[in-house]
């Protein structure tokens, strides 16, 4: 009798330590691949950025930096800050999010974007209303001063509200300024290279503004042989030539367009039956409101 109730006590202890290994290796299943009990995973993410629908440089100085007349071309600051939030660590959520800055030659434009999207963005302590789905750019511009200078000091207090946290920037930003225009005025010369049997002459011409009907034209003297040689150098001009009658002269015609204070060279070059004295006639200029003097006969005297 003795005998069997021991047997049976240490059936009943087997069984009992054989149900707690099966506890244990239910709970080891039931987390599955998790490392441990109540640990969390976390993946990484890549975002791409995409491009605003603006033509930014980055910034340099107000000093080295222009917006040329016309041109959409802009200088930016970029600036960027990840924010995390909530749970033990406060690292369950996060979000970055990206802003760039810049003037044109009328407003200053702030844009945002956040991989969580936002529903607001706050400048200096007044609501703009501008917002945006996740990773989309929202824009919002203002107009500058009237009578705003290049080295201005932008000055923005900017809260990025909404889908966690405020983002805050602080922007300061002097002003780019708008390239000087160029100025000039027309202008005619002519010079004589060469004035053997072997002849060169160069002329320059500059215009005060565009010019869609520019003609220049002059002689060579004592001309022989086949056509001279004429080289254009600037603007979208063609040249032509004719012999006056029957003499010995050549004359050349240069007609076309050219850009406001563009200046083009033409090279002629050419052989003469003989050396010395004058080589070239009267060579003039003209075109709407060109109003230059001839240049007289070249000679290398």
């Amino acid at each position: 009798m003795k005998k069997i109730i021991l047997s049976l006590s240490l059936a009943l202890a087997l069984v009992s330590c054989s149900t707690d290994a099966l506890d244990n290796n239910s709970e080891m299943a039931t987390n599955g691949n998790l490392s441990a009990k109540g640990a969390t995973t976390k993946s990484v993410i890549t975002t791409v950025i995409p491009s605003s629908q603006f033509n930014l440089v980055p910034y340099d100085s107000q000093e080295n930096n222009c917006i040329a007349t016309e041109s959409e071309i802009y200088y930016e600051k970029t600036a960027q800050t990840t924010i995390s939030w909530g749970g033990p660590n406060n690292d369950m959520n996060s979000k970055t999010v990206y802003i760039k800055y810049f003037n044109t030659a009328t407003h200053f434009v702030v844009q945002v974007l956040s991989t969580n999207g936002f529903s607001d963005v706050i400048k200096n302590n007044v609501s703009t209303g501008l917002q945006a789905a996740a990773n989309t750019w929202g824009t919002h511009t203002y107009p500058l001063q009237a009578n705003w200078k290049a080295g201005d000091v932008e000055t923005l207090y900017l809260q990025v509200a909404g889908n966690g946290p405020q983002a805050i920037f602080n922007i300061n930003y002097s002003l780019i300024g708008l390239c000087p225009e160029a100025t000039c005025e027309n202008a005619f010369t002519g010079t004589a290279v060469s004035c053997g049997t072997s002849r060169e002459a160069n002329y320059t011409f500059t215009s005060k503004e565009d010019l869609t009907n520019l003609k220049i034209q002059g002689g060579l003297t004592n001309f022989t042989g086949s056509d001279a040689v004429v080289t254009i150098t600037g603007g979208n001009l063609i040249a032509s030539q004719k012999t006056p009658g029957g003499s010995s002269n050549r004359v050349i015609t240069i007609e076309g367009s050219v850009a406001a204070c563009e200046t083009i060279t033409v090279n002629i070059k050419w052989n003469s039956f003989n050396s010395g004295g004058l080589i070239t006639g009267d060579w003039s200029a003209s075109g709407t409101n060109v109003n230059v003097n001839s240049i007289l006969p070249l000679s290398c005297n």
